[in-house]
């Protein structure tokens, strides 16, 4: 299989990843902070490794503000819920996955104010976009650091400050960044991260950033392994925002998938292969490139063939794994102007090579003629 779905979820994993995985089943097992015993220690400087790995990535002073997540989704929801809720103005990109358009539109229903920013024809959101939007009620501003949809990648930097002079907060998607782009999160409010993209950790993996003097009304209630006396959810961070048993046997593997990316640093070898698939791809009658594929994600807009149907037969005939569709980001293609037909999507990952973009175009030439 020539694997080029990356956006959706990295495929393959650093060996490490499962590695690391193996001998905490193997050899640890405990419940972080669910004990004095030698296993929930292991356990718990396990899981303080991966925070203080991606403090660093991130420039996170404080690990304790990073929190673990099964996903970005729920960071996401923790987020926009632990500071919305029912009151005050949310401001979500035209770009945003269904990760923050359905929470912020249940909010809106709770009695919250919705409002979306315009993206340019690139599928880009601007500081100016951003400052045109924002009114004395805006509580918080949500927007994507790349879309999944066409790559283009956000200055969030440059939001953030604009947002900031207006007194509002910023959650900031980083979804497909993550692990590729570096991001300097010191001065953000929020980030939300998946561990099991571009950070090469396994699926049921991801963190929210909070920074410090930043309190959200937690999603979930339950044990922390801390101030359990008490009925209510403990003020210290990550307690807070943890109810419940980590993964950890998949944040054993997302600390390797950090190390590796930090080893490694895949941005610049990424952005030649996009580039050079979305030459290629761009070539071929009927094929337009929709974006400025400004990360790892190539989109392409078909005129003789329905994008799933390409996706199906480029998987079924040349073993070619792409993902055709809407990708769960309506107002993203709503904004690019293809809502009716969506787009079929191709992602590279540090393990594609200049042979399977050939392969892939050659494949995708073949199945439109």
């Amino acid at each position: 299989m020539i694997y080029l779905d990356n956006a959706a979820t990295s495929y393959p994993k650093p060996p490490e990843v499962a590695e690391a995985m193996a001998r905490f089943a193997e050899d640890c097992g405990g419940n972080p902070g669910r004990g004095g015993h030698s296993a929930s220690r292991a356990a718990a400087e396990l899981i303080f490794a991966c925070r203080e790995e991606l403090a660093g990535l991130f420039n996170i002073e404080n690990c304790e503000r990073i929190v673990f997540t099964k996903n970005a989704t729920e960071a996401l929801n923790t987020a926009i819920n632990g500071l919305v809720g029912e009151g005050g103005e949310i401001l979500i990109s035209a770009m945003e996955h269904n990760a923050v358009l359905r929470p912020a539109v249940a909010c809106e229903a709770a009695g919250a104010s919705l409002r979306v920013i315009p993206a340019d024809k690139d599928g880009r959101v601007t500081p100016e976009a951003v400052e045109a939007a924002m009114t004395p009620k805006t509580r918080l501003v949500c927007v994507v650091h790349a879309s999944n949809v066409t790559g283009t990648l956000n200055d969030i930097a440059a939001i953030n400050e604009t947002v900031h002079s207006h007194g509002a907060l910023t959650l900031f998607d980083a979804a497909q960044t993550a692990g590729l782009v570096p991001i300097d999160a010191s001065d953000f409010d929020l980030l939300a991260f998946p561990g099991h993209k571009s950070l090469y950790g396994p699926m049921g993996t991801g963190g929210l950033y909070v920074r410090e003097g930043l309190t959200l009304t937690p999603l979930t209630r339950g044990g922390t392994g801390s101030a359990s006396e008490s009925p209510f959810m403990p003020e210290r961070m990550p307690d807070r925002l943890e109810a419940g048993t980590l993964n950890a046997i998949g944040i054993a593997g997302l600390l390797e998938g950090v190390r590796f990316v930090k080893r490694e640093n895949p941005l610049e070898r990424e952005r030649e292969l996009a580039g050079l698939l979305a030459e290629k791809a761009g070539g071929i009658g009927g094929v337009e490139v929709i974006g400025d594929n400004g990360v790892n994600v190539v989109g392409v807009k078909l005129k003789y063939m329905d994008c799933v149907e390409a996706a199906a037969r480029l998987d079924a005939e040349y073993g070619v794994a792409a993902r055709g569709g809407l990708h769960c980001a309506p107002m993203a293609h709503r904004s690019m102007g293809t809502i009716g037909c969506g787009l079929l999507r191709f992602s590279v990952g540090a393990f594609t090579t200049a042979a399977d973009v050939d392969a892939a175009a050659s494949a995708l030439e073949a199945v439109l003629k």
